[in-house]
């Protein structure tokens, strides 16, 4: 009942879409089960009676209470049986051992700093413009099982995605933007490769930090004596030597109590057993062998993510695998042109990034279909940027074309070259008439000289129809 409630206060460490196994390894199990032994050894501490003191026969029943507060308030010192208790005050103060009253602190701390990574690189990526989590929750809509929104749900994020890093600039490119390095420096974040750098940076982090833990740990736990602390414990442990031997995490130790009678101070030696140390010997040995694992995960898990983002050669075969799974009759000979500009020019580092992550938590159908929608989309603006103009501009343009104005007689209708010019018809040209004026007459001949004129005008051509 206590580790459910204790486990339900973590739910800020729960993991999400935005990662792989290796870093759950680190800020969710790690941080988890640092916190929980942290609570446990507390309770042990604070609740229970986690040292307890031999006192002679003349000590009062008071005294003991007394007794066990004060050594582990004061700290005790570790003789082996062997050896006789030194009387020289600083020598017995150079044994002390003192970790195991801030071993709760030590396991929190441990857990902040294992969780660290992860918070820096939410707050990063998020401000990135690049929302992995809202990405991811696409890809698992449970409302995929439906062909329908399936379909529409991968629709969105090949556009949405193919819109994202249409706008990402590269070092070493011109960009209209981002033309000054100054201004690339300060638009960082909106960099082709700024996630995929930052997600690499993260788990160097993580490996970092692990490794940090390992040399805290022989700190914290005074074994300067070792060169390494688990490799030695386990050592001790294949060879039988025990603990009274070595020294690690004493069951058995010696307190030194001052107490002041009639004036004189007097010393009292009393042995006590540190209960505690019993279980934190057990939690630091499989610590130290989990760091271990960590240590060997976050090498191999970091060669991998570099090798498969870093190298254009390992992204162009991610796209290439998906596509080819996507489409039975892709070509990888016809389309190996088309591929380089998607990969360099149209997804750039940062997309591919993002499609293993979708291959990560949604699997490799969703990143298939996702791909090669934005395959399509790609090839729909290239065959687009080939075509001269759109159907409205070419006509527009041809009717332009067809009635520009030449320099030639306003006399003269213009025509096109594939259009001959038709000569309008001739009327048939006055007749002369001999006959002898008659009076009166005169206002019918200036009314037949006035058609015979309008007959002559120039005709006007038949207007002129775009083709």
């Amino acid at each position: 009942m206590v580790f459910a409630e204790i486990v339900g206060t973590l739910s800020f460490l729960q993991p999400q879409a935005d990662d792989d196994i290796s870093d759950r390894l680190h800020y969710y199990y790690t941080s988890t089960f640092l916190l929980v032994t942290a609570v446990l050894i507390s309770l042990k501490m604070f609740g229970g009676r986690p040292i307890e003191c031999w006192l002679p026969a003349e000590y009062k029943p008071a005294w003991e209470d007394y007794t066990e507060m004060y050594c582990w308030a004061r700290n005790t010192y570790y003789v082996p049986f062997s050896q006789t208790i030194p009387d020289d005050k600083e020598e017995r103060e150079e044994r002390m051992i003192s970790y195991y009253q801030w071993t709760p602190f030590f396991l929190v701390i441990s857990a902040f700093l294992f969780y660290s990574p992860c918070l820096i690189w939410r707050v990063m990526y998020d401000r990135s413009g690049i929302r992995l989590k809202d990405i991811m929750a696409f890809g698992n809509d449970r409302a995929n099982i439906q062909p329908t929104m399936r379909q529409k749900n991968v629709n969105g994020l090949a556009v949405h995605l193919t819109s994202i890093f249409r706008h990402r600039f590269c070092f070493g490119s011109q960009h209209t933007y981002h033309l000054k390095l100054l201004a690339k420096l300060i638009n960082l974040r909106f960099c082709a490769s700024f996630l995929t750098f930052l997600y690499l940076g993260i788990k160097v982090l993580f490996l970092i930090n692990v490794l940090f833990q390992m040399y805290l740990m022989n700190k914290f736990l005074q074994t300067d004596g070792y060169g390494i602390y688990g490799l030695s414990v386990i050592k001790d442990l294949m060879f039988g030597k025990p603990w009274a031997e070595s020294g690690n995490f004493p069951r058995i130790t010696y307190c030194d109590l001052d107490i002041r009678l009639m004036g004189a101070i007097q010393r009292h030696t009393v042995q006590c057993v540190l209960v505690i140390n019993i279980f934190t010997e057990k939690v630091f040995i499989l610590l130290w062998l989990w760091y271990t694992l960590l240590t060997i995960t976050s090498i191999v898990s970091l060669i991998t993510w570099i090798w498969s983002s870093v190298f254009y050669e390992s992204r162009k075969k991610f796209i290439i695998r998906r596509l080819k799974l996507a489409d039975i009759n892709f070509s990888e000979k016809k389309s190996n042109d088309d591929v380089d500009e998607f990969v360099r020019n149209h997804i750039k580092m940062d997309g591919v990034f993002v499609l293993k992550m979708l291959t990560i938590h949604s699997g490799i159908l969703v990143c298939c279909e996702v791909v090669d929608k934005m395959w399509d989309i790609f090839q729909e603006s290239k065959r687009q940027s080939f075509e001269p103009q759109y159907e409205d501009e070419i006509k527009v343009d041809s009717i332009y074309q067809h009635f520009q104005k030449r320099k030639t007689s306003m006399l003269v209708p213009l025509v096109t070259i594939d259009e001959p010019y038709v000569m309008p018809p001739v009327s048939p040209p006055i007749s002369q008439d001999t006959s002898p004026l008659i009076p009166g007459s005169h206002h019918s001949i200036k009314r037949e000289r006035l058609k015979t004129s309008c007959s002559l005008a120039p005709v006007t051509p038949p207007p002129l129809v775009c083709k």
